[in-house]
């Protein structure tokens, strides 16, 4: 891989465990999340306009977009509870076993020996990550690596029948901001709503962008290098959301944490590469 794609995938992946670390520092969570999906689909809706999606996809844009509504809310529920150190590495590390195991069972499709030594690795990882007396949040983290393995599923059955996955994509998030306001606005109000805005507005507003920008990057990369490789290097972000727990927030067993999510990220990188 060449200097920029490798420069893009690495900025994706310091954005996307950057936004998690905004949702996790807010005061509320559950508005700190929906702001950052508003900010994300106004920054995206550009991309929707410049590439429409046909009619034929928009059932599967509502579906996806469902379930990235109940992520956000699994995904709040579990920084309510437990630690970014512990729920960001398990949630986005067990969701790549989920599909593997699905496609699987659904598909025939076997994962060859290699795939299984790195599955076997990626579960050590996360077994590591969960040792310990503070496991608070570990089960929300587990229901939100179902919900990405299950977008993940949709958005990967609906872009393979489009020329680009800009257009689907920003339609998604448009789509979850959509769902997720009325859920916001019976559990907070008006006024809560007006308060986050206030106080924490900048930093949700670049955290929504940040969101954005990582899929974009992504994609960007994709372009320039194999997307084995993109995949790969995209796992480095594990990594970067344990270390952010760790020396950002100062949360409890850190280095341990770093290790049980280098060896998520390790067997994360062997699975796409052989899986």
């Amino acid at each position: 891989m060449s200097a920029l794609p490798l420069v893009l995938v690495l900025s994706s992946a310091v954005l996307h465990a950057s936004w998690n670390l905004v949702v996790k520092s807010s005061n509320d969570r559950l508005l700190a999340g929906w702001a950052q999906v508003v900010a994300a689909a106004l920054v995206m809706s550009p991309l929707v306009v410049l590439n429409p999606i046909p009619a034929r996809i928009l059932p599967f844009v509502a579906l996806s977009a469902a379930v990235h509504t109940l992520y956000i809310s699994s995904l709040v529920a579990a920084y309510e509870r437990g630690e970014l150190s512990l729920v960001y590495p398990v949630a986005r590390g067990t969701a790549p076993l989920i599909v593997t195991i699905a496609a699987a069972t659904l598909l025939d499709d076997i994962p060859s020996a290699g795939g299984i030594a790195a599955i076997l690795l990626v579960v050590i990882g996360i077994l590591w990550l969960a040792r310990g007396t503070n496991t608070h949040g570990l089960g929300w983290a587990l229901v939100t690596a179902v919900t990405i393995a299950s977008y993940t599923l949709i958005d990967g059955a609906s872009v393979r029948t489009l020329d680009t996955a800009v257009g689907y994509t920003g339609a998604v998030f448009i789509g979850n901001a959509l769902l997720l306001t009325p859920t916001v606005l019976v559990r907070r109000g008006f006024g809560s709503i007006r308060q986050i805005l206030l106080v924490e507005g900048g930093r949700n507003l670049l955290g929504g962008a940040a969101s954005a920008a990582a899929y974009v990057l992504v994609l960007a990369a994709a372009r320039l290098a194999p997307l084995g490789l993109v995949s790969a290097f995209r796992e480095i972000s594990v990594v970067i959301g344990a270390l952010a727990g760790w020396l950002v927030l100062s949360e409890p067993d850190g280095l341990r944490r770093l290790r049980g999510a280098s060896l998520v990220a390790v067997g994360l990188g062997v699975l796409v590469f052989i899986g």
